[in-house]
């Protein structure tokens, strides 16, 4: 019994970015206006990390849109547009996201980019998401902030939203000692 045609690392693959950039591109949208409209922000601003950690969780409201609206946009989008994703793909997605969501809030102080297939790429145009990107959102302002982006700054470069980096620049960081991921 044959379970996958030969082509199914291509379609996965293609299946991959198509669905992890329409993901970016819908949280990047509810992200941005959860700060910018009054209304949205009382539901961000009152809940989110309510400890001194940051964590992913933040409250229902904001995780109904993190976790099921933004991932169903993203996904609808991917039907309209005729791109096959079943249940592994988009299981394989999700893994991605929720590693990035993760590492995000983790306060670690390295150069991790997020998970994609064409994190060559986006290195290349300067639009990787790294660990401080996200900590920046949090530490560089509240209502009027910066680096909405859950998976790459592609949308925070194409709207002018990102900030430089204060820590990650070249010059700063160390080489010699690697802290390596080995199933990355």
């Amino acid at each position: 019994m044959k379970l996958h045609h030969p082509f199914v690392g291509d379609i996965l693959s293609s299946s991959l970015v198509c669905i992890l950039s329409q993901l970016n591109f819908w949280y990047y949208i509810f992200h941005r206006s959860a700060h910018e409209s009054e209304y949205l922000w009382k539901f961000h601003h009152l809940t989110k990390h309510p400890n001194t950690l940051l964590t992913a969780y933040a409250d229902m409201v904001q995780e109904f849109f993190d976790i099921i609206a933004t991932p169903l946009l993203a996904y609808g989008t991917m039907k309209l547009m005729g791109f096959p994703m079943g249940f592994y793909e988009w299981w394989i997605c999700q893994a991605c996201v929720v590693f990035t969501e993760v590492m995000g809030h983790s306060g670690l102080r390295m150069i991790r980019p997020a998970v994609s297939p064409w994190g060559w790429l986006l290195k290349l145009c300067d639009m990787q998401l790294v660990i401080e990107d996200h900590d920046l959102h949090h530490r560089k302002g509240w209502k009027n902030s910066h680096n909405y982006g859950k998976q790459t700054l592609v949308w925070d470069r194409l709207f002018n939203t990102s900030i430089p980096r204060i820590e990650g620049h070249r010059d700063n960081i160390d080489y010699v000692n690697l802290a390596e991921f080995p199933l990355l």
